[in-house]
């Protein structure tokens, strides 16, 4: 661990910080090891550029440094980069709408945890959608029914391995209904002269036997599967339950691509000197509000655009289910304006049902993330004491606060459209309800960060002599996961 990376997670400002801007605890901590393995190779990529050990190496080493400047090149600014770089992490969307991941390459596969089958690899509980339990029942037990056939003789393939002495079969000939029964050895018992021949495979749960007269009417056979035990190697069609009630923790893969991008710091020496002397202005930390503010939008922005350009699914709200908060509309139905918050705040509910329903796995909204208008709704649910503000918004896309304990975060990088209907202009409101499980191993958006802010060194203008620009880049990539745990809700505004 490097001098930053150990600056990071030793510090207890950021990570409470951290802490506030992610879902749980063991949340932060993820997102915190995952910084300090960037801002790690980000070091060690200033060493392979600036080290050396023979003469040529030591001779050109300065050079070097010149084409790849680290955080240790700039005393002045090497902090602030850095700090930089780690306020834009914890002041942005990502804690709520990603899962971010180190990045060893500028492209790579972006891995998070799967629940697949054992035998044959088909999903069987997965972390979304629904269960697969059909006829598994909580204490093993099994029921095939089999028609009767032209022959006497009967093969059950059940695919369950099968307790001995637990099988029963239930067989109707004529108005006489008896049982064949499981002696535990591998054979079935019954009254005189209805059985003469069976046989029971535990392993593999296949049961034959052999009816002195055929069965009129359908045999029922139930047994208990022994679901502790060895798994079983099934074979025939009826295998398909056969490992409902098993699981293997698999890592699924995305293919996620980091490009690179760059913010440009121009400043001026005189203008600077200036600043410092009459009003104290210092240059670190007005560099760092700078970059911070910039970085955290790019950072928003490009989480915003992902979200809104791989949604797939429906959009609920006016055009789906009849919900307006149109004046019109209010006005026939209520007398007051308080009924149209309440009515927002009961609508919510909703939006959260839908939300778990397609992801099934009690799933419950963990953040708003809101256009302009929508904000404007959000906030009204003061009045009936639902929304609490952030008092330390900052800028306008930021977290403006929490609806029933639920952060609400306002971007006015959200398409919120006007559209016309009769003659009559209908201002839209946007917002999309998301969920990232408490662990922070699935979230809506992948974020993969290759290089965090490094800067390159400073270029002076040989025409005037006092300006100076230095080129700040990084690199990473964001991608859209998993769809079932965004839920997209568009409505009418008065």
């Amino acid at each position: 661990m490097n001098e930053y990376s150990s600056k990071f997670l030793n510090n207890d400002a950021m990570m409470e910080a951290l802490v506030e801007t992610s879902v749980s605890a063991q949340d932060a901590r993820n997102r915190a090891n995952e910084y300090a393995k960037i801002f790690s190779r980000n070091e060690e990529m200033n060493d392979l550029f600036g080290g050396g050990t023979n003469l040529l190496e030591k001779t050109f080493s300065g050079r070097k440094q010149k084409t790849f400047s680290g955080y240790a090149e700039t005393p002045l600014l090497s902090t602030t980069y850095f700090n930089a770089s780690v306020a834009s992490y914890v002041s942005s969307f990502a804690g709520y709408m990603a899962v971010e991941r180190d990045f060893d390459q500028p492209n790579g596969l972006f891995y998070w945890f799967d629940v697949l089958g054992v035998s044959d690899m088909r999903t069987v509980i997965p972390n979304l959608g629904a269960d697969n339990y059909l006829d598994i029942q909580a204490m093993g037990n099994f029921k095939t029914e089999v028609s009767p056939g032209q022959s006497t003789s009967y093969q059950v393939i059940t695919g369950r391995k099968i307790l001995p002495g637990t099988v029963r079969i239930k067989v109707i000939e004529n108005s006489t209904t008896y049982e064949l029964v499981d002696n535990g050895q591998a054979s079935l018992m019954a009254i005189a002269n209805k059985l003469t021949a069976s046989s029971i495979n535990y392993l593999t749960g296949t049961i034959e036997f052999t009816l002195t007269t055929n069965a009129t009417g359908t045999i029922t056979v139930v047994g208990k599967e022994d679901t502790t035990g060895t798994p079983c190697n099934t074979n025939g069609a009826s295998n398909a339950r056969a490992n409902d009630k098993r699981f293997m923790a698999k890592q699924q893969q995305l293919p996620l691509s980091t490009v690179p991008d760059m913010l440009v710091a121009e400043t001026n020496i005189a203008t600077l000197a200036a600043m410092k002397k009459a009003a104290g202005v210092d240059m670190a930390t007005f560099l760092f509000s700078k970059l911070r503010e910039i970085y955290t939008k790019v950072i928003n922005g490009k989480l915003v655009e992902t979200l809104e350009n791989g949604y797939t699914g429906a959009t609920m709200g006016t055009d789906t289910d009849g919900f307006s908060l149109s004046k019109t509309v209010l006005s026939t139905m209520f007398h007051d304006y308080r009924s149209s918050v309440d009515m927002f705040d009961a609508y919510l509910i909703d939006v959260e049902s839908t939300l778990a329903t397609k992801a099934v796995k009690g799933v419950r909204t963990t953040a708003y993330i809101v256009g302009n208008r929508a904000a404007n709704q959000f906030q009204k649910g003061g009045m009936i004491g639902k929304f609490q503000p952030n008092t330390k918004v900052s800028y306008i896309n930021d977290l403006i606060g929490w609806y029933d304990g639920v952060p609400v975060l306002r971007s006015t990088d959200i398409n919120e459209p006007d559209v016309t209907v009769n003659n009559t202009v209908s201002k839209r409101a946007v917002f999309y309800a998301i969920h990232k499980t408490a662990g922070g191993e699935m979230a809506p958006l992948a974020r993969g960060i290759y290089m965090p802010l490094t800067d390159t060194p400073t270029v002076g203008n040989y025409n005037n002599p006092t300006q100076m620009a230095s080129g700040i880049y990084y690199q990473e990539g964001i991608k859209t996961m998993a769809n079932e745990l965004v839920q997209r809700v568009e409505f009418e505004v008065g």
